[in-house]
């Protein structure tokens, strides 16, 4: 982790932006509602939006400003991703080398410059029940964009500050008066946005196209979001991140009938090229957590032989993690990201419009894995269970990107996989300790025994997987999991 990359961070994830018609009154608008209000004098001040000359920034969903006295301000919209939330972040004046950072996978090596001068008027509202009980309070902000004539009125927001466990009736009837959001600079200037904007298909569009679409630009949001949250320190970014680009190189696979195969097959290399180096470090972590955990449960007068092997680990868990950092900010990573951007908002098709059914794409790799299943040995060895993991997430990932166009059949198929694949990685993760231990062990004499106890400990969880591991399969091999495929 890079020196400062917490202490910097204001998290406010928990706040909720909606934005509101110019001319709407807030106060007006809940005391009509029934609630009272307690509005504070406005305040002014001026911010300062930045993006790259094509706004990748507002295309991806964030938002940059600087303001004299408060700092710089860092907010990314998920942009309809189910599973994230708006996070806003705040550092110093002086903090611009966090700030690069933190922007990195939006900007792709483009330059940040000032690109728009808004003149802030904010307030807050305080929200009473009918029997004064404080319920919610509302940052309101009016952004102005200032001319060389004087300012022109273009956007209002309202901020949840502070919810009560009874606000959500008072927050849905704000609500109900919002306009669609985007980021600023885009919303002030949309025909200067020329980056290619990241967006959702709408659930009513399920052809195989849009379902490429939505699973890819799933991904890829996820993508930004997360190489922003990595810079940050947070602990869960690295999974997410590699969760991420694995998606995308399945989708490829998925998709190859309708893609020109020599671009897709292309890009999935170099995507497989970055996944394994994070795979590295995201390895170093969950040894580092299971070492952890195990070391725990050992007697305690065994434990500090034990100490040795966490401090190795953890040695090495900094080291790839600093030299992945180095790797993130070269030119290299951050061309393949760009490519994937470019993939996502205009894919090569193959030539012709091939007639390709839904059910045939996640077909495919179903097939694979059941095929590959009845072709083990019994019982299988630990590279075949982890062939079998491997199968067994792409066909996870094609179930889940069909789910729009089949419905609930995919969705409790890809639920049933996933399963299956949490069993088969809880026995590759033991496998990969067990092998770091007998390393370990047969290098430092001094720690043989404890490598040794917590070896064993390992071997009983691996056990435990490959049994069950049997059981999951016959749960997600059912044929009737499987009828939506024949359709």
């Amino acid at each position: 982790m890079r020196p400062g990359a917490i202490g910097a961070v204001s998290d406010r994830s928990a706040g909720l932006r909606i934005r509101v018609p110019l001319e709407l009154s807030v106060p007006r608008l809940l005391t009509e509602a029934g609630y009272r209000v307690e509005t504070t004098p406005s305040r002014q001040s001026t911010r300062s939006l930045f993006d790259t000359a094509n706004r990748r920034l507002a295309a991806g969903g964030g938002e940059l400003s600087l303001n004299e006295h408060d700092g710089w301000r860092w907010r990314r919209d998920t942009l309809g991703h189910p599973k994230l939330t708006s996070r806003e972040w705040s550092a110093p004046r002086d903090a611009r080398p966090q700030v690069m950072d933190w922007t990195r996978a939006y900007r792709r090596g483009r330059p940040l410059a000032e690109r728009a001068v808004v003149i802030v008027r904010s307030r807050r509202h305080t929200i009473r029940s009918g029997h004064s009980d404080l319920l919610l309070t509302l940052v309101e902000e009016r952004l102005d964009v200032r001319t060389a004539s004087g300012a022109t009125p273009r956007l209002r927001h309202l901020e949840v500050a502070e919810a009560g466990t009874d606000a959500a009736a008072a927050i849905t009837v704000v609500r109900n008066a919002a306009v669609l959001d985007a980021p600023t600079l885009t919303l002030l200037s949309p025909a200067r946005t020329r980056a290619a904007a990241l967006k959702i298909p709408a659930p009513d569009q399920t052809g195989v196209r849009d379902l490429f679409a939505r699973s890819t630009t799933l991904s890829l949001i996820q993508w930004l979001y997360f190489d922003c949250e990595l810079s940050a320190g947070s602990p869960d970014a690295l999974r997410k991140l590699r969760v991420a680009m694995r998606r995308l190189r399945s989708d490829l696979q998925t998709f190859a009938p309708l893609l020109d195969r020599g671009w897709a097959d292309e890009l999935r290399e170099q995507l497989g090229s970055v996944a394994a180096r994070l795979g590295v470090v995201r390895d170093a972590e969950v040894l580092g957590e299971r070492l952890a955990g195990l070391a725990a449960v050992l007697p305690e007068t065994e434990r500090p032989a034990a100490v040795s092997l966490l401090d190795v680990a953890s040695t090495q868990l900094a080291t790839s993690r600093a030299e992945l950092f180095d790797e993130l900010g070269t030119p290299a990573y951050l061309e393949v990201l760009d490519r994937v951007v470019g993939a996502v908002t205009s894919p090569r098709w193959k030539e012709g419009d091939p007639d390709v059914r839904v059910e045939r794409l996640a077909r495919r790799p179903w097939r694979r894995l059941r095929s590959y299943v009845g072709s083990v040995d019994d019982p299988p060895s630990d590279a075949q269970l982890h062939r079998i993991r491997i199968l067994a997430k792409r066909a996870r990932y094609a179930s889940d990107a069909c789910v729009p166009s089949a419905g609930p059949p995919a969705a409790e198929c890809a639920a049933r996989l996933a399963v299956l694949q949490t069993v088969l990685g809880e026995h590759h993760d033991g496998v990969v300790t067990r092998e770091w231990l007998h390393r370990q062990a047969q290098a430092v004499a001094g720690v043989s025994f404890a490598a040794g106890e917590i070896a064993a400990l390992e071997l009983r969880r691996v056990r435990e997987a490959a049994e069950q591991w049997r059981a999951e399969w016959a749960k997600v091999s059912r044929s009737e999991n499987w009828r939506w495929l024949r359709n």
